[in-house]
């Protein structure tokens, strides 16, 4: 087919697209149309959760559920971020940032893994703490600024 073919039917077709909203706008009704979302298309999510609380040595606290705001139910994760803030000088922190079908470990307190990837976007989320049966805290251990970043396609 000709590109000068080629761009006559697509004229067309933009024609009736545009006489069909003014046909609806007459009658009172909206014009809605929605364009085709193309497959890959990319995003991101940040979720936040509140601190918690380490009291006993070797006890796992889990963190509330990181859930991602009207993510499309098809997004793949392509990478995940992460931060949280330990008290200064506080023992070695076990921590793991679980999604459903997988956990990631966490070496550092901030950081970027590509190792969920694949994964469903939309979670839910949630980071898992545990002071190793070693540690012995005077106090309890408050875990601070938790936070996720998932970024997917």
């Amino acid at each position: 087919m000709s590109a000068r073919r080629s761009a006559r039917r697509d004229l067309r077709r933009l024609s009736g697209v545009a006489l069909t909203s003014l046909w609806l706008t007459s009658l009172g009704l909206p014009a809605v149309f929605s364009a085709p979302v193309s497959a890959g298309a990319a995003g991101s999510w940040v979720g936040d959760a509140p601190s918690v609380r380490l009291y006993t040595p070797g006890r796992e606290v889990v963190s509330q559920p990181f859930l991602p705001p009207g993510t499309p139910m098809s997004a793949e994760i392509t990478s995940v971020s992460w931060r949280f803030t330990p008290p200064p000088g506080s023992a070695r922190l076990e921590t793991r940032l679980c999604h459903p079908q997988r956990c990631l470990w966490l070496a550092t307190p901030r950081g970027q893994s590509r190792a969920l990837a694949g994964l469903a976007a939309t979670g839910p989320f949630v980071m898992r703490f545990r002071l190793p049966e070693s540690a012995r805290p005077s106090a309890p251990l408050r875990i601070e600024g938790l936070q996720l970043i998932v970024n997917y396609h």
